[in-house]
């Protein structure tokens, strides 16, 4: 007996020059071979959720990977990402070659990569609390008047050290080709699993980018004397974060799964897309 055929949700960003052509295009293809369970250009996690599907094919960029990431956190759907942006670090394939590597990405379990996320919980003076996860960062961030704001850093329930900055990047390696690196942070492979720490613009001479491994708990306590700050998780803004506050920042116990592309490793994408180790001119 033959075995199952694959079920397949479309989603694309209809804001993203050419999408809705390709996935019009895309849709009467995928239709044709019996393989399509779904499709949307608003991305309504619970249409998706309500076909089941064992794969998403997702048109658009970063960004969309980032909001299916967000929106589908507790259900383990592998994720194509089809590139129809700039950079597209994360949207790793294009039209073309999801039309010519369907089969592959369908039946190579090997092609998925299990990315970590971030788990984050921020509690209150007031004893109210969020909670979050993170794919690619979670960013502490002075809030108005824009002051400096003060952050104490705990490794596993002990104090490391205070930073006066404009804030703090807590990012996962997925993560460490965006706000991170843009910010100085150290570029990790993304099948390490690591927390990576880098301040942002700190009144210091000394305070650096550091990595620590996947298990440690870190705690950042934001002073009470402090205007505050903000917590935004993968470019979006979550809450303010009073004077006073703790945050919690764990591995989560929930992964990311996204197809990478059989053509194309991670540091050929370096050189590619971000222009790795070129002369600039």
């Amino acid at each position: 007996m033959p075995p199952p055929r694959k079920r397949i949700f479309l989603i694309g960003n209809a804001q993203k020059p050419h999408v809705i052509e390709t996935f019009e295009k895309f849709s009467a293809w995928l239709t044709g071979l019996g393989v399509l369970a779904g499709s949307d250009l608003d991305c309504q996690p619970d249409r998706i959720k309500k076909a089941d599907p064992d794969l998403i094919i997702a048109l658009g960029g970063d960004g969309t990977i980032l909001a299916v990431g967000q929106a589908l956190r507790d259900r383990q759907i592998p994720i194509v990402g089809v590139n129809m942006g700039k950079l597209g670090y994360l949207a790793d394939f294009s039209a073309v070659e999801v039309e010519e590597h369907l089969d592959m990405i369908l039946n190579d379990h090997e092609l998925v990569s299990r990315r970590m996320m971030l788990d984050v919980r921020l509690s209150r003076p007031d004893s109210t609390f969020e909670h979050g996860i993170a794919l690619n960062d979670c960013v502490i961030r002075v809030a108005e008047p824009f002051r400096t704001v003060g952050l104490t850093v705990y490794m596993d329930d002990r104090p490391v050290t205070t930073i006066v900055s404009d804030g703090l990047i807590l990012s996962t390696p997925t993560g460490s080709t965006a706000h991170n690196m843009a910010c100085g942070g150290p570029i990790v492979q993304p099948d390490v699993e690591a927390i990576i720490l880098t301040p942002l613009c700190p009144h210091s001479l000394t305070h650096r980018p550091i990595v620590v491994g996947p298990q440690t708990h870190v705690g950042i306590a934001v002073r009470k004397t402090d205007t505050g700050a903000s917590l935004v998780l993968d470019g979006h803004y979550v809450c303010p974060i009073p004077g006073g506050s703790h945050l919690h920042v764990n591995r989560s116990s929930e992964s990311f799964l996204l197809v990478r592309n059989p053509r194309r490793k991670s540091w050929e994408t370096l050189v590619q897309k971000l222009k790795w180790g070129q002369a600039l001119t």
